[in-house]
């Protein structure tokens, strides 16, 4: 059975009352089973459709109905999950949950568990957080938010050395990688943190809201003026403003004041992609 009709059929059986609230869930399982009834908007599941409700709970999905609600399932993972039921799939928690993508810059080591990990180009280190917090040997990190720029950090084409000798390399997160578990790892690690972010409103709102933000990644400003001139995206720069200028006017950091001046006096955007060398 599919994970929300098992959950509405828990509640069923567990609940005192006798009528409930007719959906297409529970409709389609009265028509199907012929357990239950409905009864107007209704749907009525007496005493012995509750019990018949367990016995079939138990034949096709090896849950006990009994002992299981629809909140048991709820953070386990896949594997605690079988001990419940069949279906691994009934847990609420992602496969990744407290994950992290790190790398070091290339020709350096990623200091992570204790030891030294010479990662090939393109690749990162799937971890969780926790572990990384726990037995991180960087002196600074690095937080990328591209994953374009991430996988190929070493075609950037402006020095990133002002970051540190080697500092963590962290991704900052999309729907597989999430913000919230980068920021738990930022703010375990008590590091100076240094962000390599778009060059547009956005970017600079996510660079100052890290935690321990020390800098933005930039080439020197005369080579960032040049490329802002050559660049015509003032679309993107525009969308961005309702949700970032009030932020960004009233910003006090020295490296996001001086980079929303620039971005303010050319009224564009520039993608990180920009800045990497293209391997023909």
């Amino acid at each position: 059975m599919e994970k929300k009709l098992i959950s509405s059929l828990l509640r069923v059986y567990h609940s005192d009352k006798t009528r409930f609230t007719a959906n297409v869930a529970l409709s389609r399982f009265v028509e199907t089973y012929n357990i239950g009834h409905v009864k107007g908007a209704s749907i009525v599941f007496a005493e012995s459709d509750k019990r018949d409700i367990a016995t079939l709970l138990q034949s096709t999905d090896g849950i006990d109905a009994a002992s299981t609600t629809a909140e048991s399932w709820d953070f386990l993972s896949r594997t605690e999950s079988l001990a419940l039921g069949a279906n691994e799939k009934l847990t609420t928690a992602t496969v990744r949950n407290g994950r992290v993508a790190v790398k070091a810059l290339p020709g350096k080591p990623l200091l992570v568990g204790g030891r030294e990990m010479h990662l090939p180009e393109g690749a990162n280190l799937d971890v969780d957080w926790h572990l990384v917090s726990r037995e991180n040997g960087h002196g600074s990190v690095l937080v990328v938010e591209n994953w374009e720029a991430f996988e190929h950090i070493g075609r950037t084409t402006f020095n990133l050395s002002a970051a540190g000798a080697n500092p963590l390399v962290v991704f900052r997160g999309s729907p597989v990688y999430r913000q919230d578990h980068i920021r738990s790892l930022l703010e375990d690690l008590r590091l100076p943190v240094y962000a390599f972010v778009y060059f547009d409103p956005a970017g600079l709102v996510i660079a100052q809201a890290l935690p321990y933000f020390v800098d933005v990644m930039s080439p020197d400003f005369d080579n960032l003026h040049r490329a802002f001139e050559a660049c015509t995206n003032t679309e993107r720069y525009q969308s961005q403003l309702p949700e970032t200028q009030a932020l960004l006017n009233a910003a006090t950091h020295p490296a996001v004041v001086a980079h929303w001046r620039l971005q303010k006096t050319h009224g564009k955007a520039l993608p990180q992609e920009y800045f990497l060398a293209v391997r023909l």
